[in-house]
């Protein structure tokens, strides 16, 4: 009962027990949270909360109160399950809306949250397990707090198509691709992925002795670059893509031929001068890796191009470091690992020329008498570090590559 009106009535309260044991505030004083943008859900807090309680027990549509000198409402809709109410957050001014929730308590919500980790870890297992599932994800990703599409990931058979074995002229690492025997990579949430992925990491070399040495190459190649000095290499997905494969092979055959001898004014071959390099590429998100390794690399997604309007890879892990994005296995949130992935990438570089910001399509050869253009430009001709490619195809990603800081001695 309560006096309302200039008379008693009876009042109502939402919150009020079952049972009756308890006084409401004491069993549910309620805790509410807003959405905001990218720092996820706030709690509000005193007396905003309180306001905003007082309206949703008594049973009112909404709730209105200042914050910083600017008004707002909350309008409280229907429950979104037992535990948690909807609302949302209105500015009079602005008309921005909100996602507002409550829960019965503080308790309430680190229970509720508790049980929902312990779940999707649990549904997680089966796709840590799966050497052939993409379990990469941003951090900033919120579909990893959820369960995946399907409880386990299907194998799928993946086929490389009429590729000829990978000759002398391909990387060391690359000769020792299996051609055969491939499973088409899955994604958890169902995200499009039109390649090969196998998962290769020091502990599953050792258990299956085959893929050791590819492993100790990988090893030898992230040396190479540099970052080994402060970084540890954690693991890899080795990316086989059909379509990529066949285009990059179809590329360097080209590339070839205008590097022949008959079309250049000195008469000199510079088919030679053709490599095909392992270089490293930093990017911005994961998803940004997953569309790397299904359709290529994307020159209109060059953001600095200080030597050319095209692909960028460099020669060192550490400079490409800087690029890199974060990242965080599906199933381990909380964990406190410092993760981050980077794209190896078989690059065609053949003739270079120093790049310039503006520079796209790159400059006619001199020396070449169909007009010829030049293959790359990079940063220094003479002890190039950064490459850029100008068309389809002159690159295609091999692995990415998963590291973690060193820990301090």
């Amino acid at each position: 009962w309560g006096w309302g009106g200039g008379r008693w009535c009876m009042s109502y309260d939402r919150r009020q027990p079952q049972d009756g044991a308890l006084a409401a505030s004491v069993s549910e004083p309620g805790f509410w949270e807003c959405s905001v943008d990218q720092a996820g859900w706030l709690p509000y807090v005193w007396p905003t909360c309180s306001i905003i309680e007082q309206a949703f027990c008594c049973g009112r549509n909404s709730a209105d109160f200042v914050e910083r000198g600017m008004k707002y409402r909350i309008e409280f809709k229907c429950p979104q399950s037992a535990e948690i109410h909807d609302a949302f957050q209105v500015n009079v001014r602005t008309g921005v809306r909100r996602d507002v929730r409550r829960w019965p308590s503080r308790d309430c919500k680190s229970l509720v949250e508790e049980t929902l980790r312990a779940t999707a870890q649990a549904a997680w297992l089966k796709w840590l397990e799966a050497d052939w599932a993409w379990t990469l994800l941003d951090l900033k990703d919120t579909g990893a707090a959820g369960v995946p599409i399907k409880a386990a990931p299907e194998r799928r058979p993946y086929s490389l198509g009429e590729v000829a074995v990978l000759g002398p002229h391909w990387p060391e690492l690359l000769q020792r691709w299996p051609l055969q025997g491939l499973s088409c990579a899955s994604h958890p949430f169902g995200r499009r992925c039109n390649f090969a992925l196998q998962r290769l990491t020091l502990a599953e070399a050792v258990a299956n002795p085959p893929g050791k040495p590819e492993w100790l190459l990988l090893q030898e190649v992230w040396q190479r670059g540099g970052l080994h000095k402060t970084h540890r290499l954690v693991g890899v997905y080795r990316v086989q893509n059909r379509g990529l494969l066949h285009g990059f092979a179809a590329m360097r055959q080209a590339m070839l031929a205008s590097l022949a001898a008959e079309n250049f004014s000195d008469g000199q071959c510079r088919e030679g001068q053709l490599a095909m390099r392992l270089l490293w590429h930093g990017t911005s998100s994961v998803s940004t890796l997953l569309e790397i390794c299904s359709d290529g690399f994307d020159r209109a997604q060059a953001q600095t191009c200080a030597y050319g309007k095209g692909a960028y890879f460099a020669a060192s892990s550490l400079y490409s470091d800087r690029y890199a994005c974060s990242v965080r296995l599906a199933g381990e949130e909380g964990k406190g690992k410092d993760l981050k992935a980077m794209v190896l990438a078989a690059v065609l570089v053949g003739e270079l020329v120093q790049g310039s910001s503006h520079m796209y399509p790159p400059p006619v050869k001199p020396h070449s008498l169909a007009g010829d253009r030049y293959e790359n430009a990079c940063d220094k001709v003479h002890s190039p570090g950064i490459f850029v490619t100008f068309k389809d195809h002159q690159a295609m990603p091999a692995y990415v590559v998963i590291y973690e800081p060193l820990t301090p001695a």
